[in-house]
């Protein structure tokens, strides 16, 4: 019989959320359902995972997470023999999908997501979060263009960046729509139009938007999808999930946001589970599979 190792050890870590997870009883519940991930991962896992995963806890369970959801709806995963290139590859119609797992932080300065306070009613840090994610797309398809230039992602490849907000505060409910559709595609606030005799509601839209402004009033765009030059991306891929904060049936809570220009386009209904969006003859459509 071939023993197979667990995901914690007993050594300490420089990630304090897994040694927390890691030593704490009242944690049990992730700690197993981590393991669980693990025996199901191990052998897709690139060489030094573990070992990552004491420095990076979130963004290497969040890879996890991703890997084992696609091997729950029978995607052909591949083993990752090397560190260099897009976190997952998946083989699908002799073709591959590169996935690119990130896990951005709040931020530092005038542009971070604000800590919870407790006892208050906050706004929502609508913008701060939305700019979080446009930097973390931003960043993982610049990187992306090395790995196209080495020959690694193919001319004819999928490519999905795959965001995680499990340690961005407030990111879990967006005002109107999810915040991962407000960072790709130009929509704004929610408008209702009511009729003024009968007070009935006879319309509603989202208003344009194309950019947020940070703190120094500089424009951060919010319609990458709407530019030619992220056509490289096939779609994004969200989630809320973390260790603590996750689905008894993982992949419910996903969103995926397909791009209406990549170079190649995914499949519509591909990705059989959570919510799918796309941008089509103007109109955003939505299609629920965890209905």
């Amino acid at each position: 019989m071939i023993m197979r190792n667990t995901f914690f050890s007993s050594d300490p870590a420089l990630d304090p959320f897994y040694n927390h997870i890691q030593d704490n009883p009242d944690r049990k519940d992730a700690h197993d359902f981590i393991e669980d991930l693990w025996q199901k991962y191990e052998s897709y896992a690139e060489p030094g995972f573990l070992d990552d995963a004491k420095k990076d806890f979130l963004a290497r369970t969040w890879e996890m997470y991703l890997g084992c959801l696609f091997l729950n709806y029978g995607f052909d995963l591949q083993k990752k023999a090397q560190k260099e290139g897009p976190d997952l590859q998946l083989q699908w119609n002799n073709r591959s999908i590169w996935v690119e797992a990130t896990a951005p932080e709040s931020g530092t300065g005038d542009n971070a997501v604000p800590e919870y306070r407790f006892n208050e009613v906050p706004d929502q840090p609508s913008e701060q979060i939305i700019f979080r994610f446009t930097s973390a797309i931003k960043e993982k398809f610049k990187k992306s263009k090395s790995y196209t230039s080495k020959g690694i992602i193919n001319i004819d490849d999928f490519y999905i960046i795959a965001i995680n907000g499990g340690r961005i505060r407030y990111s879990l409910v967006a005002p109107t729509l999810p915040y991962i559709v407000l960072s790709v595609l130009p929509f704004g606030d929610l408008v209702l139009a009511f009729d003024n005799e009968s007070g009935k509601l006879v319309n509603s839209f989202h208003q344009y938007r194309d950019a947020v402004t940070t703190a120094k009033g500089s424009p951060v765009p919010t319609d990458i999808f709407m530019n030619m030059d992220y056509a490289g991306i096939s779609a994004v891929l969200y989630s809320y999930m973390n260790v603590v904060n996750h689905p008894n049936r993982i992949g419910v809570e996903v969103h995926i946001v397909h791009n209406p220009l990549a170079d190649n386009k995914l499949p519509l209904g591909i990705f059989p589970f959570g919510t799918e969006w796309r941008f089509e003859n103007n109109k955003l459509i939505r299609e629920n599979y965890d209905k």
